[in-house]
């Protein structure tokens, strides 16, 4: 990992990790949860850099929540999309269920809306929603991920199968 990237990495997680908005008594907000990981996608078929219909496989886990009811996570997600190398996930809607670690945490669905930034040549792609079900059922939510942008030659080439890198996931509670 290149210096420049560990420092761009740092900064989004740090500002990921660090959304406590007050907006006096009767708005505040406090960070009810905060997970930190790795996600990867894989592509199927590969990704070129030809936008081309693509079956997406996300996978994610969260060695470290804040919270002991739910200490560590992780989830699944099937998408479709159409994508390239140049476009790596297309805005959009979706609903996630997170599965916690303590047996006794009920599993967390998501239902989000995501954006997808280039910053600095990497993908930032911003989940942001509600809790509609589980142990944090009922808050809001925000998670943030980060995909290095692929490589040329391998995009030019037989494409690019799978990529991954850090997300967290901040849960809101009014």
């Amino acid at each position: 990992m290149s210096r420049r990237f560990g420092s761009f990495l740092a900064s989004v997680l740090l500002a990921a990790a660090g959304m406590v908005a007050t907006t006096g008594a009767a708005g505040a907000v406090t960070v009810e949860q905060v997970c930190v990981g790795t996600w990867a996608v894989t592509y199927d078929p590969p990704i070129t850099s030809t936008p081309q219909v693509v079956e997406g496989h996300l996978t994610g886990y969260f060695p470290t929540c804040t919270n002991l009811a739910a200490p560590s996570g992780s989830y699944g997600q099937v998408f479709t999309d159409t994508v390239s190398c140049a476009t790596l996930l297309s805005a959009g809607a979706a609903a996630r269920t997170y599965t916690w670690s303590n047996p006794l945490a009920a599993p967390t669905t998501f239902a989000y809306n995501w954006t997808v930034s280039d910053v600095a040549g990497q993908a930032v792609i911003t989940n942001t929603g509600l809790i509609t079900g589980g142990t944090f059922a009922g808050a809001s939510a925000e998670q943030v991920a980060v995909l290095v942008t692929p490589n040329v030659l391998g995009c030019a080439g037989a494409g690019i199968s799978s990529l991954t890198g850090p997300t967290t996931l901040t849960v809101f509670r009014p």
